[in-house]
């Protein structure tokens, strides 16, 4: 069977006889013999090399990407503001704006960058450039170094979240991806515990130090940025064709089952019939939307957490530490939800269950009288699993997208640009003027959370008449196997193959 695909992406996959077997794509061809590969090769085998290879230094690029975030929140109660002499809505600006430049690169990085280049090369430079930016933090001497360094780690940072969803979907099945997501995603929590300890440990920093502690925690931080991302150049490959850890017949075996998620392959040129779909299909906008409203929380958990817990009656150590055990929920609820999500749990449902008790924890926050600082802990414990819901969004995502094109412009674009708009709207809430309280910011924190059940519940909906339909179109049709594969590597998108199903 040999077929092509006009847009430039090839792909052949034949039999040459009993004991000969080969795919290419491109110019790559993979070839075997089956008599001179006797060896058993299992998909445990392929899953313990794909895991060794890439989910530490995934969970330790997002790690890293979180703990940016949150020890520009720990620098704060560390004396950076006063250091810098920030004044009224300064430091609320400084997440906004970086959130700004964030959505202005993912449109460059969607449409342009992560089609054309390798996703791999692209992440490790763009991680090796946040590194720089980050210990160019502790340079700073006034609002306006500070701000143009956020800035520019916004245009870094942009690519992380679809690059390492990109990379997820291009080695892991359907079933495979939603815990492989969840594991690298539970690096927000390490961050948050890490952040938790590194501020304790840099604050005992005395003042009369020839460097600010806070300046220090940001040097060491983008040190190790930088130590990661040459990693990832060297070590993490972009496609089961370029992964020297595979055999051939590995890799063979790997794209047969990546076939039967009937996802697509990768190409270099831009297709405008997969960009139109991508903004007419009313499932992109309704991620966007629920990302967006989930995201809404992301302030309190990553800029805005320390000055919470402080305004609950600790000082700054103590709301370092207890910071910690957030991280320890975020962890718990990435990894877990998405495990059962593995073996069949249903994602509609899972957000929905995740996103209860972010809501109560929200009602406690905003409702609780200032002396019950164990409920008000309680309930910024207890946001932490609104996180969660934003990782299975991202498998979500990348199982009901299919076309190369709609599957990067989906992570690039929709998912990471209503991330990014609720943290340029939210950090506005937490207004001065509101301070110790910051009522306005709890409240809306509430409200958008019972609103994502809704958003939820409706995608499911959506996709539950889609597969009706689909089911009705092809009832008592013959299904060919080798047209099924053939739709798979012609780069089809979900709507234009009529075999596919959705995830809900």
């Amino acid at each position: 069977m040999e077929f092509h695909e006009k847009n430039g992406v090839a792909v052949n996959v034949k039999s040459s006889g009993e004991g000969s077997q080969s795919i290419d794509i491109g110019s790559v061809d993979i070839n075997f013999d089956i008599e001179k590969h006797p060896e058993e090769v299992s998909n445990g085998t392929i899953l313990k090399k794909l895991d060794r290879t890439f989910m530490i230094p995934m969970l330790l690029v997002y790690t890293l990407q979180f703990l940016d975030k949150v020890v520009l929140n720990y620098a704060k109660v560390m004396g950076m503001a006063d250091d810098l002499k920030l004044v009224e809505n300064q430091f609320t600006d400084l997440p906004t704006y970086f959130f700004v430049a964030y959505i202005i690169a993912e449109l460059f990085n969607g449409f342009y960058v992560l089609p054309k280049f390798p996703v791999a090369t692209v992440l490790s430079v763009n991680v090796c450039a946040w590194g720089l930016f980050t210990a160019c933090c502790a340079a700073c001497t006034n609002y306006r170094g500070i701000l143009t360094v956020r800035i520019l780690l916004g245009l870094a940072e942009s690519v992380v979240i679809p690059a390492m969803v990109i990379l997820s979907t291009n080695f892991y099945s359907k079933a495979e991806q939603a815990f492989r997501i969840g594991i690298w995603y539970s690096g927000l929590g390490f961050g948050q515990i890490f952040g938790g300890i590194i501020s304790y440990l840099f604050q005992l920093v005395g003042p009369g130090a020839a460097v600010e502690g806070w300046r220090i925690m940001f040097i060491v931080i983008g040190l190790i940025n930088i130590i990661v991302g040459v990693y990832i150049y060297f070590y993490i490959p972009s496609t089961p064709l370029s992964a020297k850890m595979l055999t051939a017949k590995e890799k063979f075996i790997l794209l047969q089952k990546l076939t039967e998620s009937k996802i697509g392959v990768k190409t270099d040129l831009l297709n405008w019939k997969q960009i139109w779909e991508l903004v007419t299909d009313i499932q992109a906008w309704l991620l966007f939307l629920v990302c967006a409203t989930i995201s809404f929380s992301s302030n309190t958990i990553s800029t805005f957490s320390a000055t919470d817990i402080i305004s609950f009656g600790f000082d700054s150590k103590e709301a370092a530490l207890l910071n910690m055990p957030s991280g320890v929920v975020s962890i718990l609820s990435s990894c877990l939800s998405t495990y059962f999500i593995m073996k069949g749990f249903t994602r509609y449902l899972a957000i929905c269950i995740l996103l209860l008790p972010a809501v109560t924890g929200g009602a406690l926050m905003s409702f609780l009288p200032k002396s019950n600082q164990a409920g008000l802990l309680i309930g910024i414990y207890m946001i932490n699993t609104v996180t969660a819901p934003l990782a299975i969004c991202y498998s979500w995502a990348g199982a009901n997208f299919a076309g190369s094109l709609k599957k990067i412009g989906i992570n690039a674009i929709f998912i990471s640009c209503g991330f990014a708009l609720a943290n340029i709207v939210s950090p506005k809430l937490y207004n001065f003027k509101d301070a110790p309280n910051y009522y306005p910011a709890k409240i809306s924190m509430l409200a958008t959370q019972a609103g994502s059940i809704f958003i939820c519940l409706l995608i499911a909906f959506i996709y539950y008449l889609r597969n009706k339909q689909r089911d009705r179109e092809q009832d008592g049709k013959v299904i060919d196997e080798n047209e099924e594969v053939e739709n798979v590597w012609l780069d089809l998108t979900d709507h234009q193959n009529r075999s596919f199903r959705y995830c809900y």
